[in-house]
């Protein structure tokens, strides 16, 4: 299964005195979802847009499977490794839903018809009920646009997933939903599933806890 391993990173900001991130080393394993705690300005969202290919470290390396990230294509890695889901879901407001998972497949050159079939597939694989897929984002809960959200991320093909502050705007009940769904992905579907979080029950359910402070990153459970 993907392992993603970080070997001594450290970021500083330009201009800044201050490390962001210092001295940062963990793994994170397919078939498992990880949690990154820790309060705000500890440098989560960093270390997440580290993960994603949207920043490159000061220091240190990142490695899939082997293979140095740093080196790679930026573009591909995030269009085909890496898939990030957002708090604020940034679906596609005049698309319908199945337009909305299909996107990363067509992007990817997948035929219209071949491409509705494995947005259908992701839908249900989320609980998106057929009845749904001609929806508007409006037209849904905030419980299902994030699980539309996240079956998009499924379509671009990538086995890691990333999600910054996934339930940070649900209420409980489609907070473990949405967990209930990650949960799913990484233990039945081998998916590397990291989720950068405050909410507590996310903690608790993961198979691995990361706490950030100050820029170190120290493993919990």
């Amino acid at each position: 299964m993907t392992e993603l391993i970080l070997d001594h990173i450290s970021y500083k900001y330009r201009k800044a005195e201050k490390d962001v991130l210092k001295d940062v080393n963990c793994r994170f394993s397919g078939g498992e979802m990880a949690a990154v705690t820790g309060p705000s300005g500890s440098g989560k969202t960093t270390l997440l847009s580290i993960l994603a290919g949207l920043d490159e470290p000061s220091g240190g390396t990142v490695q899939k499977d082997g293979q140095d990230v740093l080196v790679m294509d930026r573009d591909l890695w995030r269009r085909k490794e890496v898939s990030v889901i957002f708090q604020s879901f940034q679906l596609f407001p005049l698309l319908t839903v199945l337009e909305n998972v299909m996107f990363p497949l067509e992007l990817n050159g997948v035929s219209g018809k071949e491409a509705a079939g494995h947005a259908k597939e992701n839908l249900k694989l989320v609980g998106i009920a057929p009845e749904k897929f001609r929806r508007f984002p409006a037209n849904l809960s905030g419980g299902e646009q994030q699980r539309v959200a996240i079956a998009r991320s499924l379509s671009g093909g990538a086995k890691i997933l990333l999600a910054d502050e996934p339930t940070g705007n649900l209420d409980e009940e489609n907070t473990e939903n949405i967990i209930s769904v990650f949960r799913r992905l990484a233990h039945e579907m081998g998916y590397c599933v990291v989720v950068v979080t405050h909410d507590p029950e996310i903690a608790a359910v993961s198979d691995k806890v990361w706490q950030m402070k100050d820029g170190k990153l120290m493993c919990q459970k």
